[in-house]
């Protein structure tokens, strides 16, 4: 009789821990520079879901990396249509990842692994020195650089008319170049050129016309 109560014990507990595993989402992964790929430690990792018909996310988790770079978190599992994981850190840029209820396994780890590029800027001091420029207009084609943020400039044509005192700021990913041609329309004023973004800096760039 003890012999089965013991064997009774044992199959009720290892069902307990069988469904405790089983009803979680294990998420992890590493991050990384985008500029050196050395791995980020103190990251800020969250973990929010979208309900079933409802457009307001909800906060189901968070932690932040090791000193390797690596983070887990454990989800308690529910019904859902989307999770996102967003990745935060001072000076760097946000990423973010989402799944959909369907892709997510409580059966095994679901590995997702970052990379985060450093925040710079480059900042255009525009200055018109001209005597009757009123009717000027400075064209800056901006040809590359980030544009998917808050603080991004787009590709493309700029243009800023009459007499200009002023600075414009892009944000661009540390570690990589801006390229640009500007010219002042009517006029043989013009130029071509990059910027290299040092990581965490802002790098000025004049341009007098």
């Amino acid at each position: 009789m003890k012999i089965y109560t013991l064997i009774t014990i044992i199959l009720t507990l290892t069902l307990i821990s069988c469904k405790k595993k089983d009803i979680s989402f294990k998420l992890k992964g590493s991050i990384t520079a985008l500029n050196t790929g050395n791995s980020i430690q103190d990251v800020s990792v969250k973990v929010y879901v979208y309900n079933i018909g409802s457009t307001i996310e909800k906060l189901k988790g968070s932690t932040k990396t090791d000193a390797s770079g690596n983070y887990e978190l454990d989800i308690e599992r529910s019904k859902f249509e989307k999770l996102i994981i967003k990745i935060e850190k001072h000076n760097y840029f946000e990423e973010s990842k989402t799944y959909s209820f369907d892709e997510l396994s409580t059966e095994k780890d679901n590995t997702t692994n970052h990379t985060l590029s450093p925040k710079s800027y480059t900042k255009f001091i525009l200055k018109n020195t001209l005597p009757n420029s009123q009717d000027d207009e400075l064209k800056i084609f901006k040809v590359s650089g980030k544009t998917d943020c808050e603080e991004c400039c787009d590709n493309g044509n700029k243009f800023y008319y009459g007499i200009i005192d002023e600075t414009v700021l892009c944000a661009n990913d540390g570690g990589t170049y801006m390229k640009f041609y500007w010219w002042l329309n009517g006029n043989e004023k013009s130029g071509v050129d990059s910027v290299y973004n040092t990581p965490f800096e802002t790098i000025e760039y004049t341009i007098n016309y």
